[in-house]
This record gives C-alpha cells, sequence and structure tokens, in this order.
C-alpha cells in the first residue's frame, strides 16, 4: 500500500491561545499540519522530536521569547535552515532594532529575520508567507 504524503509541520509557538487557535486553523485550511507549543522552551523541546517545514514566532511570551528562541536556532546548525516567520504584534522597526543592539553585544551575531508578518494582517497575506517558507527547500549544509 502506497501511503500518502506527509503532510509539512508548521510549529506555532505563541503564547496566546487564540492565537494558537487562529493559527491552526489557518495552516490546518491550507493542508499542514500545525504543531503547537505555549512558549520558546516548549518550541525548542519539540524541535527536538520534529523537523517542521518553517516556524511561526511570536516575539513576547514568558519564560523564553521570540528573539531568544530565534537566536537559539541561528546558533545550530541543524536548524538554522528552518524558516522563521515572526508573527508578532510588537513593532517590526522597534524588533529590527533590537535584533541590531543584541548583535553589538553577541560574538555570532544572528541574521535579520527574513519574514516578519504584524498581528493584524491579512491572513491572505501570512498564508502566502507561509506557503512560500513551505514550498521554499532550505539549502542543506555539507557540515
Amino acid at each position: 500500500m502506497i501511503r500518502e504524503k506527509e503532510k509539512p509541520k508548521v510549529l506555532i509557538i505563541d503564547d496566546e491561545i487564540q492565537m494558537r487557535f487562529y493559527l491552526t486553523a489557518l495552516v490546518n485550511a491550507m493542508g499542514f499540519d500545525p504543531i503547537l507549543a505555549k512558549d520558546g522552551v516548549q518550541g525548542l523541546d519539540i524541535l527536538s522530536h520534529i523537523r517542521p517545514a518553517v516556524i511561526v514566532l511570536d516575539i513576547m511570551m514568558p519564560e523564553m521569547g521570540g528573539a531568544r528562541v530565534f537566536q537559539e536556532l541561528a546558533s545550530h546548525s541543524e536548524f538554522k535552515t528552518i524558516p522563521i516567520v515572526f508573527f508578532s504584534g510588537v513593532d517590526r522597526t522597534a524588533f529590527f532594532h533590537y535584533i541590531k543592539m543584541l548583535n553589538a553585544t553577541l560574538k555570532h551575531p544572528v541574521p535579520e529575520p527574513l519574514f516578519f508578518v504584524a498581528k493584524d494582517a491579512d491572513p491572505e497575506y501570512l498564508k502566502e508567507v507561509i506557503k512560500t517558507c513551505v514550498m521554499t527547500k532550505p539549502c542543506e549544509s555539507d557540515n
């Protein structure tokens, strides 16, 4: 028997239950498989078991916020090819400024995020960003 191709997994890391429900419905409607985490600590733990096609990541969360998760992911070769979509109510300009200031203190700076979507964005735009990330194959490292 031929198995149906596994649906791409989308790891959703957001502390707000309403946002997790919203993103779950959106990701399901796209035909992808949502995996949920309530904070950065739980999200990183989930990554030790699954390899998602994309991560949708909130910035402001208890325990471990999105910027710290991003820093952790960028510093590990096995995770840094996973596309990350920041989905946040934080002002984009302020967040990018924070990344620049953070990099001033780091021995190994983190790259600027490629995808940032405001939480009040049109759902169709968010779907297009997620779809772009899922359909784009990450470059595999030789290391």
